[in-house]
């Protein structure tokens, strides 16, 4: 027999080796595939499993309140240790903004207290034949506030019928009850002693306001739990969403409650405020369940069109609504917010897209508008609604220390937020504002063609121009002329500031001298803050057109630097120009 070939057997080896590759590669893509089906089965229980255990205390908490007691504004009400476990069940997020797994919420049982009362504050008091109903809410009516749709309320939907279908309101109503009735909240009964409380705290613009919003959200930011351990509850973005956020939260809930939103005057739109419609009562029924206070901070509350049936509706179940607003004196505060108005603006202001209003006209204008704004007219907007409980005023001319220091260490003495200010926790933001008049002058300057006009095209220019024009005054001890506001205006403004201090700090203004030194007080700040610059007569006497023409040469200067100055005419001018270069390449 013929010995084997080797080149036979290593094909028969090359073979079997094939062979055993291809099937490791038919088990390997079985396996793969066996993978790819089981993946997502698991995927799929694992969600419906997690899906399961989130919903179901939804489902039990909705179907306790079909035989539960109501109370007297027909909501439901459940046991304390009953509503407690299933809100917290319900809710995910109160664990994540304790912000530690071990944080629990306080119970009526525990040492602490939960009631809350306002101290060391103005009491603002009104006459009841002037209180205002809002519309009520038991279960099962209509319910203009709830949601017809992410973006839009049932009471537009109700106009739409009763508006393209001519549909009577009776009729209109009926036939939209079905997804517009109101819900019943489930929620537990507390002692008058333990019943928690909503505190707004309404600003209003330009009384401290922005920092106090600034220390709150830096605080929660870095430990969230110090307001805990003083039984207050602090809306997180999610709780509270909108297109405010850091140290703007709490503005949501005002844009939200403005009457027509946008078209009030709002910076948030129906459709906007969606989000917040659905986050924000669960996170005020879950905190009611679990006895804490609710504090929400905003300036913005003390925008006049504000629907107060709206905002009644968004604090349910609160029964204890309560409201501090801070008092400064007009003499102090419409200039302030004349200047920030200013600060805001002056770019429309200096492309032209608005016409820039002296202090002196905008007074005159808008100060019957702009009273509606003030703490005083605010806390007694707010007191005439029945729902809510109280209303305080802060003196903001009284105080030692900061608004924070005041507002948690005196009115609410919460003591862990008290001594983390006492500590050095301070805002980082605040909205401290300056006089306007040097921009005016620089921005009716460029309008009038005496600088020019690329001198002025962004803020820091602006700024920068109006310390130029303000300097060469001063150096040059230059007077110019002003307008002050009419006898009429001012007797007005002095007149309303004695009425607010001989109501509400009669101790406190003779403390300070009375009426006498009111009317001193008054008389400087108008010195100082109210009267204007007279532009029309500033550029017809020509007084500041040397100082406008050095202005000219300092643009002309930086911009083309030395070699400008080689083609210059030469005398005056081109010295100037010189100088200026100089000044401000240095």
């Amino acid at each position: 027999m013929d010995p084997p070939d080797d080149r036979y057997e290593e094909a028969n080896r090359r073979s079997s080796s094939s062979a055993f590759s291809a099937r490791r590669r038919r088990e390997a893509i079985g396996s793969r595939y066996i993978a790819l089906l089981l993946v997502p089965s698991f995927i799929c229980i694992v969600t419906f499993l997690l899906i399961n255990r989130r919903l179901t205390p939804y489902f039990e908490l909705i179907s306790t309140t079909i035989d539960q007691p109501r109370d007297d504004n027909g909501i439901t009400i459940l046991n304390n240790s009953e509503a407690a476990g299933k809100s917290s069940e319900a809710n995910p997020t109160a664990m994540e903004y304790s912000g530690t797994s071990n944080a629990q919420p306080l119970n009526p049982s525990s040492s602490h207290r939960l009631g809350l009362t306002i101290n060391n504050a103005i009491p603002v008091e009104l006459p009841n034949e002037e209180k205002i109903h809002t519309t009520g809410f038991g279960p099962g009516q209509f319910c203009s506030f709830c949601p017809w749709s992410k973006d839009s309320m049932c009471a537009g939907r109700l106009d739409f019928l009763m508006t393209r279908y001519q549909m009577n309101e009776t009729a209109a109503k009926a036939s939209l009850i079905d997804k517009c009735a109101t819900p019943p909240i489930p929620h537990n009964v507390h002692a008058e002693d333990d019943e928690p409380s909503i505190i707004l705290h309404v600003g209003p613009h330009k009384t401290g306001t922005t920092a106090l919003q600034s220390f709150i959200y830096d605080l929660v930011k870095v430990n969230n739990n110090i307001f805990l351990e003083d039984n207050l509850r602090i809306p997180l973005e999610h709780e509270l969403p909108g297109c405010f956020h850091r140290e703007g939260v709490g503005l949501n809930l005002p844009h939200c409650s403005i009457n027509r939103f946008k078209r009030d005057g709002g910076q948030m739109s129906n459709s906007m405020c969606g989000s917040m419609r659905e986050a924000f009562p669960k996170f005020v029924a879950d905190a009611y369940n679990k006895s804490q206070n609710i504090l929400v901070v905003a300036e913005d509350f003390d925008r006049s069109l504000i629907n107060f049936n709206r905002l009644h509706f968004l604090l349910q179940p609160y029964k204890k609504i309560k409201v501090v607003s801070t008092y400064r004196r007009l003499h102090d505060w419409l200039p302030s917010w004349y200047n920030q108005i200013a600060d805001h603006y002056q770019l429309e202001y200096a492309r032209g897209n608005e016409t820039y209003p002296s202090f002196v006209e905008w007074v005159e204008e808008k100060y019957d508008k702009f009273l509606k704004a003030h703490g005083v007219t605010v806390a007694e907007r707010f007191k005439s609604y029945e729902f809510i409980e109280s209303v305080h005023l802060i003196n903001m001319h009284d105080m030692a220390d900061s608004l924070a220091d005041t507002f948690f260490c005196d009115i609410l003495q919460a003591k862990a937020t008290c001594k983390a200010i006492k500590d050095g926790v301070r805002p980082s933001k605040s909205n401290i504002g300056f006089d306007h008049e040097y921009q005016r002058l620089a921005i009716e300057a460029k309008r009038a063609g005496k600088i020019p006009a690329s001198s002025l095209e962004k803020k820091i220019q602006i700024r920068r121009v109006s310390k130029f024009l303000m300097m060469q005054v001063e150096q040059t001890n230059t007077s110019l002329p002003r307008l002050c506001p009419s006898n009429e205006t001012l007797e007005k403004i002095l007149t309303q500031e004695l009425e607010h201090e001989s109501k509400y700090l009669p101790e406190w203004s003779e403390s300070q001298g009375g009426e006498e030194a009111l009317r001193k007080s008054f008389e400087k700040a108008v010195q100082k803050k109210f009267c204007a610059f007279d532009v029309v007569k500033i550029f017809d006497t020509g007084i500041m057109d040397s100082i406008f023409r050095q202005e000219r040469c300092h643009k002309e200067g930086r911009d083309a630097g030395p070699a400008f100055y080689d083609f210059s005419p030469a005398g005056e001018i081109a010295a100037c120009c010189w100088r200026a270069w100089l000044a401000g390449s240095a």
